[in-house]
């Protein structure tokens, strides 16, 4: 991450290829400050400098102590000041969840621009509205949220049915402190009734510092939706190293049959009440029409995906996309027709957001059915359809246990659900869109290899800085294991994990770990279907039972209110005598979304190598788009891309220990695999210096001179030493 300095861009002279100092006449914003922040630095290099609050008590240059306060504004005479009618660029710092977001707030606040730039934090209404919700009356908290705040005239002021939101100026930057996380502000919220949803977007117009889930910046439907515009605005993603996945994710859209007849059921009930709907009816029919031609289209798809076979409940069929289109056309809803719907879809769906009320009836979810089909044509067919060739076309059937069915009424969902997928195989279709950014800045501890982000990406990242770690190499230990107890060969591969013998290995192995490392350790797996083979397994083998008797054990959760409940009994147990054991999956909640210091984790077990499942549709047709386009985009071979994609999960894994909050640690690499240098030099790099040749046998890890376990011992001798 990088906190400390992000924040140096507001006083950037030069920022990419752009300065505030151009002789374009660029026009304050009404909405923004119009006192442009101080300008002034010392010389003209453009190089990064860290300002960050001084601490009471300490010293400066002279030996004079002093008080925390803003460094004084130097002003160098030589160097125009900025004009008054230059807008200063705002700043969207994107990271991936909630919990980053807290953390990069706090190193905000302990910065001298705490005080000088106004900030804020975008969220969704699920983490932000605190009306209470009635799921008997909403079918979502943003079907509530639209329901109830539609504004009307009373006593001369705008109003509306939700006191939150007619109270949401209550929240703004005076009233709030000048530095606050998502949880201050909902606390806020409930204690003067007032919407912090709202309140957040509206103190978004006045903002020099806008935080919130990297999505926003990313997904085109959140980033209008939102009313964020990042042109001539500096964009930070912090840890970025999955923003390839991430584009791609957001470019790849899903339509289901059920989703369709539903659609089509609520708009044949608003289409009933014609004298209340006038101005409606034109675009309502259009789309009633519309949907069912798609219900029909997936009614004449049935026979091509009848006769696949049946794997994990799943059956898919993928078309080559100009026959997919070809289908399309057949059913009235390809390009001939593209332009009249997208008129009509683009004015339902502004009905729905701006006046809900007129469409009483209409939920949420079919507002974004029409908007995914309507993003989903327009992939395909503007600009030329140029495109088409980035995007594979699958159909898929998914058979629903009886056990799911018992919970749908009226058979609603019977025994199998179809749905369209149009896969993204090019994020840099996505990513376009945020090119008219002044700056775009991307930081991760694992973006390695680069030339991949630059391809994938189809952007140049003319500046870039890979430095050093910062933890001396005496007080990290990361090493690799290549041998079972017994001696025989361990890999941990998908098959080689499935064989007894190997579980059984890995339990011992782990137990040895926990056994001699105090306080925290995390242990990463390939998947959950891997964590619950081998945690099986030991429960019927006693190794279970010996984990349980030297730490208080913990298994990831995999929605998001477990997984908070776990995260803060870990962190409660790991700083006890006995520790704690925490046991996640690779691309999880933990190594993607959580930071762990100090006694924490002191020591991490990276097992196996996380591959993507190459059988996956979506990975075996990105390795076969790789390929293709080699040579014509400069992309990864497929093979090369898969290494990456199953390197940067586990180097993220790994860094979750080894980071700069961390005062010592160890890292064992459990694969006999890591010894080869196709595989070791796909470690980071500062993982690959610590590691240079530290190669173990199980027997050499107890017993050599460079073992585990005398390190452990070591640091904890340091460490009595050092209180």
């Amino acid at each position: 991450m990088i906190p400390n300095l992000f924040y140096v861009n507001i006083y950037f002279k030069v920022i990419g290829n752009k300065t505030i100092y151009s002789s374009q006449n660029y026009k304050a914003s009404s909405s923004k400050r119009q006192e442009p922040l101080n300008d002034s630095s010392e010389g003209d290099s453009g190089l990064v400098t860290v300002h960050k609050k001084p601490r009471l008590g300490s010293s400066s240059n002279d030996g004079s102590s002093h008080l925390p306060s803003t460094p004084e504004k130097k002003i160098n005479v030589n160097e125009p000041n900025t004009p008054e009618d230059v807008r200063v660029p705002t700043i969207y710092y994107g990271a991936r969840t909630h919990k980053q977001i807290e953390q990069v707030v706090k190193e905000f606040a302990r910065t001298v621009y705490s005080g000088e730039a106004a900030m804020t934090v975008l969220s969704s209404r699920e983490y932000s509205c605190i009306r209470e919700f009635d799921r008997h009356q909403w079918p979502s908290k943003n079907d509530m949220c639209r329901g109830c705040v539609k504004t009307f005239e009373s006593n001369k002021k705008e109003s509306s049915n939700c006191l939150y939101h007619n109270n949401r100026k209550l929240l703004n930057h005076r009233s709030l402190p000048a530095v606050f996380d998502l949880e201050d502000l909902v606390k806020a919220g409930k204690e003067k009734q007032a919407c912090p949803y709202y309140a957040a977007r509206e103190m978004a117009t006045a903002a020099n510092i806008i935080f919130c889930p990297y999505n926003y910046l990313i997904e085109p439907s959140i980033r209008s939706s939102m009313q964020i515009d990042v042109s001539d605005n500096i964009v930070i993603i912090d840890e970025g190293h999955n923003i390839e996945d991430v584009c791609r994710d957001a470019a790849t859209i899903t339509i289901t049959r059920t989703n369709i007849t539903a659609a089509i059921t609520e708009l044949q009930k608003v289409s009933q009440y014609i004298y209340a709907n006038q101005d409606s009816m034109g675009y309502i029919e259009h789309l009633l029409k519309v949907l069912s031609n798609w219900d029909q289209w997936f009614v004449n798809q049935m026979p091509l995906i009848n006769n696949r076979p049946v794997n994990n409940d799943k059956a898919e069929y993928t078309w080559v996309v100009e026959h997919f289109i070809n289908t399309l056309e057949n059913h009235t809803i390809g390009l001939g027709h593209y332009s009249e719907f997208r008129d009509h879809a683009e004015m339902f769906c502004r009905r729905l957001r701006e006046d809900p009320r007129t469409l009483m009836g209409v939920s949420q979810a079919t507002g974004t059915l029409v908007e995914n089909i309507n993003t989903l044509l327009g992939y395909l067919f503007r600009d030329g359809g140029r495109h088409i060739d980035d995007f594979v076309p699958t159909l898929e059937r998914t058979d629903i246990p009886d056990i799911s069915r018992t919970h749908f009424r009226n058979n609603h969902i019977d025994k199998e659900v179809l749905c369209l997928r149009l896969i993204c195989m090019n994020p840099a279709v996505v990513f376009e869109a945020l090119k008219p950014a002044r700056s775009i800045i991307i930081a991760s501890g694992t973006l390695a290899p680069l030339i991949s982000m630059h391809s994938e990406l189809g952007t140049k990242f003319p500046l870039e800085a890979n430095p050093r770690h910062i933890i001396s190499s005496d007080r990290v230990w990361i090493g690799s294991l290549s041998t079972c107890p017994d001696g025989s060969p361990l890999q941990c591969t998908y098959s080689e994990l499935q064989q007894v013998h190997i579980q059984d290995a890995l339990g011992k192995i782990v137990v040895h770990v926990c056994s001699i490392t105090p306080s925290g350790v995390l242990c990463f797996l390939p998947s959950y279907y891997s964590m619950k083979k081998l945690i099986t397994r030991w429960q019927d083998t006693g190794i279970w039972n010996m984990l349980e008797s030297i730490k208080n054990v913990f298994q990831e959760g995999r929605n998001v209110r477990d997984h908070n409940e776990i995260m803060d009994d870990y962190y409660e147990c790991a700083a006890s005598s006995r520790g704690a054991l925490l046991f996640a999956v690779y691309r999880g909640k933990v190594s993607e979304g959580m930071d762990f210091k100090d006694h924490q984790a002191r020591a991490v077990i990276a097992i196996g190598i996380p591959y993507p499942n190459t059988f996956e549709t979506a990975v075996k047709e990105k390795m076969k788009y790789n390929d293709k386009y080699q040579k014509e985009r400069n992309l990864l071979k497929g093979s090369e891309w898969l290494q990456v994609q199953a390197f940067r999960p586990l180097n993220q894994a790994v860094g979750r220990c080894v980071r700069h909050r961390m005062d010592w640690g160890a890292v064992l690499l459990v694969d006999g695999r890591f010894q080869k240098p196709q595989y070791s030099d796909q470690l980071s790099k500062w993982v690959r210096e610590y590691l240079n040749k530290n190669h173990h046998t199980f027997e050499s890890l107890l017993n050599s001179a460079n073992s585990l376990e005398s390190f452990m011992q070591h640091m904890k001798i340091q460490e009595t030493e050092d209180t």
